[in-house]
């Protein structure tokens, strides 16, 4: 039986019927009990009409200036699905999805995604804003971060599920990224948050702002957080 968040769940008199569920955003092989892989167009249509109806995600989005916060809206046997947010100055470790593929769409603000080469070497930075989406392979090694000064939001699909991870810190000159080791954890969870310099006042809350990041924007500090 898959793990659904009650906000995907639309009559909860339909529970008898997993396959409908979550209709009309999360289509049936998404729902699976069996394990098998759910091709990167589906994973991208998922995310973008997820993202695109904010009644869903809107009540239960959180945007913490400590941490980046995170919930799993559905865990089957083919997908996971995450909603992250992200306040201004938080950003991933350097990461892969362990050989899962991907999809990821934003929801509300603007979020920069540094990729990297298959030698962990960064090649090239994006900036992806609301209702962006982005599909990736299995070969896809990234860092996604929030430079600007307004919170994001954003939504995750990854096929299959629960793959262990690698991560690495980025280097402060930009190049090529520490030697990554894997983790045993789901990805939202596996690479540590990071804040790229000093704080600035956003409404009543303190938030850390962009700030001589020099080329790919290096972290000054960790603290915790998740992947993306």
């Amino acid at each position: 039986m898959p793990l659904l968040h009650p906000v995907l769940i639309a009559d909860p008199t339909r529970i008898a019927d997993p396959t409908r569920l979550a209709d009309p955003f999360v289509p049936a092989s998404c729902l699976s009990d069996e394990p098998g892989l759910i091709d990167l167009v589906t994973l991208c249509e998922l995310t973008a009409a997820l993202a695109a109806t904010p009644e869903v995600w809107r009540p239960v989005i959180r945007h913490r200036p400590d941490r980046r916060w995170y919930t799993r809206l559905l865990l089957s046997a083919t997908v996971e699905v995450w909603l992250i947010g992200w306040y201004p100055g938080q950003q991933t470790e350097v990461h892969d999805h362990g050989g899962a593929l991907g999809a990821l769409t934003v929801a509300e603000g603007f979020v920069e995604e540094d990729q990297y080469d298959r030698s962990w070497t960064s090649s090239q930075m994006h900036r992806h804003g609301t209702g962006a989406v982005v599909g990736f392979d299995p070969t896809h090694i990234h860092r996604v971060a929030n430079r600007g000064r307004q919170v994001a939001t954003t939504i995750h699909a990854y096929s299959p599920p629960e793959l262990s991870m690698r991560f690495a810190p980025a280097p402060a000159d930009g190049g090529r990224a520490e030697d990554p080791r894997a983790v045993e954890i789901p990805p939202a969870a596996a690479a540590a948050a990071t804040v790229l310099g000093p704080a600035v006042t956003i409404g009543a809350a303190t938030a850390p702002m962009e700030a001589g990041r020099g080329d790919r924007g290096a972290p000054t500090h960790a603290v915790a957080g998740s992947g993306a």
